[in-house]
């Protein structure tokens, strides 16, 4: 049976890859070089996590960063692509990729679902483990970040867009929630240990912004941080703004890094100060 087992990576086209790696140093993330990636029209660069990575490519032709990607593992990606197309999505053939430009490196296959908020799928060859194959690969960030919570896609009615994505994850909408720090209600997905959070906006927030801003699609990455005041602090001291704080719907401490300075994405942390 066709399975989609985890929320695998986020691909983000940049105009220029050395000015995303540099920012996201000054967010704290420990960044990777990934050399130069056979289709990825250049070099890329990685920020990687045990469960999760973010990837740098690449867009000659863009002036910004590009609609983001965010990619879905496939434990069986050809019984995926059939069973998403008989739901109706439009999905490219399944081709061949690499995970860096090393010969050495496992091999994965990828596709795209395309639509208006594109999503990719990625299957590995047999023995891969993902973000951990990545030379020189790192978990351990100097801003305390150690693993993506959730990712967060903006969409204009949570009503219309949950049968969508029923069809696309196959599986039941949860319940919706309201998100305090994005002003918005949300029914949140698990992939794997990775939430995908559908939110239309409640009030003014970052989820209206980024709706208002750049239409339906990806506009937040959640990571969950062991100490925030330390990366807050990391952040000013490399030369960051401070993040903005807020306050969970559970009590739980936030900070939110304003797309203006992530590569026009929201990235939140999330734990105790």
């Amino acid at each position: 049976m066709a399975m989609l087992t985890a929320v695998d990576h986020l691909i983000i086209e940049v105009a220029d890859v050395t000015r995303a790696v540099e920012t996201y140093r000054a967010l704290g993330f420990t960044v990777t070089d990934g050399g130069a990636v056979p289709g990825a029209k250049g070099r890329v660069g990685y920020v990687v996590f045990a469960n999760f990575y973010i990837e740098f490519r690449l867009h000659e032709d863009h002036p910004g960063p590009a609609a983001e990607l965010l990619v879905l593992r496939s434990d069986t990606l050809v019984r995926d692509i059939e069973r998403l197309r008989s739901a109706g999505f439009e999905v490219s053939e399944p081709v061949p990729d690499h995970l860096d430009s090393s010969a050495e490196r496992k091999s994965k296959l990828t596709a795209t679902v395309h639509g208006d908020i594109p999503v990719g799928l990625v299957e590995y060859e047999s023995g891969a483990e993902g973000p951990s194959e990545l030379d020189g690969a790192t978990s351990s960030h100097p801003n305390t970040a150690t693993a993506v919570e959730r990712v967060y896609l903006a969409v204009e009615s949570i009503d219309h867009e949950l049968e969508r994505f029923e069809r696309l994850l196959g599986m039941s909408a949860p319940e919706p929630e309201m998100g305090t720090v994005i002003m918005s209600l949300m029914s949140v997905f698990y992939v794997g240990d990775i939430g995908i959070a559908i939110a239309e906006p409640r009030g003014p927030g970052p989820t209206a912004s980024a709706l208002a801003a750049r239409g339906l699609g990806l506009f937040q990455v959640l990571l969950r941080a062991e100490h925030l005041d330390v990366a807050a602090a990391e952040m000013v001291e490399r030369g960051a703004p401070a993040p903005a704080r807020g306050t969970r719907l559970s009590g739980e401490s936030a900070l939110l890094v304003d797309p203006a300075d992530a590569c026009n994405l929201y990235v939140a942390f999330a734990g105790q100060p």
